[in-house]
Protein backbone atom coordinates (compact mmCIF):
# COMPACT_ATOMS: atom_id res chain seq x y z
CA UNK A 1 0.00 0.00 0.00
CA UNK A 2 2.82 2.42 0.87
CA UNK A 3 4.48 1.53 -2.43
CA UNK A 4 1.33 2.43 -4.29
CA UNK A 5 1.22 5.93 -2.82
CA UNK A 6 4.97 6.40 -3.23
CA UNK A 7 4.87 5.49 -6.92
CA UNK A 8 1.96 7.82 -7.58
CA UNK A 9 3.73 10.60 -5.69
CA UNK A 10 6.87 10.07 -7.75
CA UNK A 11 4.90 10.20 -10.97
CA UNK A 12 3.17 13.44 -9.95
CA UNK A 13 6.25 15.19 -8.53
CA UNK A 14 8.74 14.13 -11.22
CA UNK A 15 6.27 15.22 -13.90
CA UNK A 16 6.90 18.86 -13.04
CA UNK A 17 10.59 18.65 -13.95
CA UNK A 18 12.77 17.39 -16.77
CA UNK A 19 13.60 13.71 -16.46
CA UNK A 20 16.94 13.87 -14.60
CA UNK A 21 15.86 16.85 -12.47
CA UNK A 22 12.63 15.10 -11.53
CA UNK A 23 14.54 12.02 -10.46
CA UNK A 24 16.89 14.16 -8.36
CA UNK A 25 13.96 15.97 -6.73
CA UNK A 26 12.13 12.78 -5.73
CA UNK A 27 15.33 11.18 -4.47
CA UNK A 28 16.17 14.21 -2.32
CA UNK A 29 12.60 14.48 -1.05
CA UNK A 30 12.59 10.77 -0.21
CA UNK A 31 15.90 11.17 1.62
CA UNK A 32 14.49 13.99 3.74
CA UNK A 33 11.47 11.86 4.59
CA UNK A 34 13.72 8.91 5.43
CA UNK A 35 15.84 11.13 7.69
CA UNK A 36 12.71 12.19 9.56
CA UNK A 37 11.40 8.64 9.73
CA UNK A 38 14.61 6.92 10.78
CA UNK A 39 15.53 9.42 13.48
CA UNK A 40 11.99 9.43 14.85
CA UNK A 41 11.91 5.65 14.86
CA UNK A 42 15.43 4.68 15.90
CA UNK A 43 16.32 7.37 18.43
CA UNK A 44 13.01 8.73 19.67
CA UNK A 45 10.88 5.60 19.40
CA UNK A 46 7.80 7.59 18.45
CA UNK A 47 7.12 5.65 15.26
CA UNK A 48 6.07 2.02 15.42
CA UNK A 49 7.93 -0.65 13.43
CA UNK A 50 4.83 -1.23 11.31
CA UNK A 51 4.53 2.45 10.40
CA UNK A 52 8.24 2.52 9.69
CA UNK A 53 7.85 -0.37 7.24
CA UNK A 54 4.88 1.28 5.56
CA UNK A 55 6.61 4.63 5.02
CA UNK A 56 10.25 3.58 4.88
CA UNK A 57 10.15 0.57 2.61
CA UNK A 58 6.77 1.11 0.97
CA UNK A 59 6.29 4.82 0.42
CA UNK A 60 9.89 6.08 0.35
CA UNK A 61 11.10 2.97 -1.48
CA UNK A 62 8.68 3.69 -4.30
CA UNK A 63 9.08 7.45 -4.18
CA UNK A 64 12.83 7.27 -4.70
CA UNK A 65 14.38 5.51 -7.67
CA UNK A 66 17.91 4.30 -8.03
CA UNK A 67 17.22 2.39 -11.23
CA UNK A 68 15.91 5.47 -13.07
CA UNK A 69 18.86 7.48 -11.78
CA UNK A 70 21.23 4.82 -13.11
CA UNK A 71 19.63 4.63 -16.55
CA UNK A 72 19.46 8.42 -16.92
CA UNK A 73 23.08 8.80 -15.84
CA UNK A 74 24.17 6.09 -18.27
CA UNK A 75 22.52 7.99 -21.14
CA UNK A 76 24.29 11.30 -20.33
CA UNK A 77 27.58 12.66 -21.63
CA UNK A 78 30.51 12.04 -19.28
CA UNK A 79 30.67 15.50 -17.70
CA UNK A 80 26.91 15.68 -17.25
CA UNK A 81 26.87 12.16 -15.80
CA UNK A 82 29.63 13.03 -13.34
CA UNK A 83 27.70 16.11 -12.23
CA UNK A 84 24.50 14.07 -11.86
CA UNK A 85 26.26 11.47 -9.72
CA UNK A 86 27.91 14.10 -7.53
CA UNK A 87 24.72 16.15 -7.14
CA UNK A 88 22.69 13.06 -6.30
CA UNK A 89 25.18 11.82 -3.75
CA UNK A 90 25.63 15.17 -2.00
CA UNK A 91 21.99 16.23 -2.07
CA UNK A 92 20.50 12.90 -0.95
CA UNK A 93 22.93 12.67 1.96
CA UNK A 94 22.14 16.29 2.81
CA UNK A 95 18.46 15.33 2.66
CA UNK A 96 18.93 12.61 5.27
CA UNK A 97 20.69 15.00 7.63
CA UNK A 98 18.12 17.73 6.95
CA UNK A 99 15.31 15.39 7.94
CA UNK A 100 17.18 14.38 11.07
CA UNK A 101 17.90 18.02 11.97
CA UNK A 102 14.25 18.93 11.43
CA UNK A 103 13.12 16.27 13.92
CA UNK A 104 15.70 17.38 16.49
CA UNK A 105 14.61 21.00 16.07
CA UNK A 106 10.92 20.16 16.49
CA UNK A 107 11.57 17.99 19.55
CA UNK A 108 13.59 20.76 21.21
CA UNK A 109 10.87 23.33 20.48
CA UNK A 110 8.28 21.00 21.96
CA UNK A 111 10.40 20.45 25.07
CA UNK A 112 10.98 24.19 25.49
CA UNK A 113 7.26 24.80 25.21
CA UNK A 114 6.64 22.15 27.88
CA UNK A 115 4.43 20.03 25.68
Amino acid sequence: MGGFFGAISRFLIAGYFTSASGTLVVNVLGSILLGILMYSSEYLGIISPRTRLFFGIGFCGSLTTFSTFTVQTFQMQLAEAAFNILASLVLTLAGIFTGRALVIYLVRRREEAGI
